[in-house]
């Protein structure tokens, strides 16, 4: 599997540690790659306006966010198709990215990375996509 020059989206799990897509029930322990952050970007946009329009009104209390206004500016910045305005409002906006997910480098990207506190200092697990 080629990673220079790709990304992922990444997502914690608690259980897990760090996450991310995976390619469908025959390749699921194949990582999604993306050709550029804006392709990730634009995705992550997409899963986070989907997940805000399919909740319970539950969620949009406990955010603090207007459905109706913060789908309506959704919508319209992925009409303008900027992916940098989309991660940005992401970003700025709290609990719009709704799975709270992120673009990674897939060069970088250790999956199931989780940090341990022992008594002997901090221990860092997961794997490198490049040794998958």
């Amino acid at each position: 599997m080629e990673i220079k020059g790709k990304y992922v989206i990444a997502y914690d799990t608690i259980c897990d540690g760090m996450q991310c897509e995976t390619e469908g029930k025959e390749n699921k322990d194949l990582p999604v790659l993306y050709d550029s952050p804006a392709d990730a970007n634009w995705e992550i946009f997409c899963d986070a306006m989907s997940g805000l329009n399919g909740t319970d009104d539950d969620y949009f209390k406990e955010t603090g966010l207007d459905k109706k206004k913060v789908l309506s500016e959704m919508k319209k910045l992925k009409e303008d198709g900027d992916s940098n305005k989309m991660r940005d409002y992401l970003q700025t906006t709290e609990g719009a990215n709704y799975y709270d997910e992120h673009c990674e480098s897939a060069e970088t990207f250790v999956l199931g990375r989780k940090t341990i506190w022992t008594g002997k200092g901090i221990t860092i697990l997961g794997t490198k996509l490049e040794d998958i």
